[in-house]
């Protein structure tokens, strides 16, 4: 197991480190905005990742905003890498909106174990988009 980062050792979390990587409404609370202040409250440092940003829940008649793809999942792990941030305790997913976003999650996932084979990783199976992506990872 690789030793946590410098910035873990200067702002210790008896309870652990989280990449959260899940979605992120402007108006209302889902994925990310929801998750990411009450696992704050119970001691945890969460780094989020937002898989898309939308305007609002896509519940809603209409909706606008960005999907991340894999590629920029992945640059931003190379950044967290290339900075030596990549040692958590748990990643938590949630929406993920495209296939390539998936495929890379699961590179995410070996990666991190790699670094941490202890790593906790739990997956909230968000099926929605009325049919158009349904995924969930095992």
């Amino acid at each position: 197991m690789a030793p946590p980062p410098i910035l873990a050792l200067a702002l210790p979390s008896e309870t652990g480190r989280i990449l959260s990587i899940q979605s992120h409404t402007v108006q209302g609370y889902v994925g990310n905005k929801s998750a990411v202040f009450p696992l704050q409250l119970l001691g945890y440092d969460v780094d989020p990742i937002n898989s898309v940003q939308f305007s609002n829940h896509t519940g809603y008649p209409s909706f606008k905003g960005q999907v991340l793809d894999g590629k920029q999942l992945w640059d931003l792990i190379e950044g967290l890498a290339g900075n030596d941030l990549l040692y958590y305790t748990h990643l938590l997913t949630g929406y993920i909106g495209s296939v390539s976003f998936l495929n890379t999650v699961l590179q995410v996932v070996e990666r991190l174990r790699s670094i941490n084979p202890g790593l906790i990783y739990v997956c909230d199976p968000v099926m929605g988009d009325e049919g158009s992506y349904m995924f969930l990872l095992s």
